[in-house]
């Protein structure tokens, strides 16, 4: 069940080290299954479903990266320019509960923009990947069936990459959260500053 902090503060659950040694075994597991397969006929289709399934992979890598780059320039801009406005809100004549309230709702977007910032540095620092280089098909071609070959080495690098590539989403994701989390925050310092004054200058002359 998600836990109601999670709402406030986005947390990623830590993978425990049973958890991380049954993946390792389930790798290598996968591995020498594909290793071992005995191809038979109709090569040139496995081949295809094999570069498919390849570069869907390389095209969840790159997508990740390429939002982690967004949001990490995002935060690298938005965020110098919150923190230099933030003691605007100490300005003369404004209530103290006032001036705490918005100084509170600054910080906190601030916050999640570095929180968003540090999770797309994250996606980012995954860069680990396998893929069929010039001596690996040199050696393929050279075996007594090529095609075949072909998708296991394919297939390999699939499974080799998938957990780099499942780390880079899960961080894009918390970096999305942080993100969201920093527009709605600033669009509630921008409601409350601009709201505050009439709101309480109707409740002075109701009350």
């Amino acid at each position: 069940m998600r836990r109601w902090t999670d709402i406030l503060w986005p947390t990623l659950e830590p993978v425990s080290d049973m958890a991380n040694a049954q993946r390792a075994a389930e790798q290598r597991q996968d591995l020498a299954d594909i290793a071992a397969a005995v191809i038979k006929g109709d090569e040139d289709t496995l081949v295809e479903e094999a570069r498919r399934v390849f570069d869907a992979e390389t095209d969840r890598r790159k997508t990740a990266d390429v939002k982690a780059t967004t949001y990490l320039t995002i935060a690298g801009i938005v965020a110098p320019i919150l923190a230099s406005i933030t003691p605007t809100a100490l300005v003369a004549g404004q209530g103290r509960i006032q001036t705490a309230v918005t100084v509170a709702i600054f910080l906190t977007t601030l916050a999640y923009l570095l929180g968003s910032g540090r999770w797309a540095f994250r996606t980012l620092a995954v860069s680990a990947s396998s893929r069929l280089d010039a001596r690996e098909l040199i050696q393929i071609w050279t075996g007594g069936n090529p095609r075949a070959e072909l998708a296991k080495g394919l297939l390999e690098c699939v499974r080799l990459n998938r957990d780099g590539v499942n780390q880079k989403v899960s961080a894009i994701k918390m970096a999305h959260a942080f993100g969201w989390r920093a527009f709605v925050s600033l669009m509630i310092a921008v409601l409350v500053r601009a709201a505050w004054s009439p709101l309480a200058a109707t409740l002075q002359a109701v009350f």
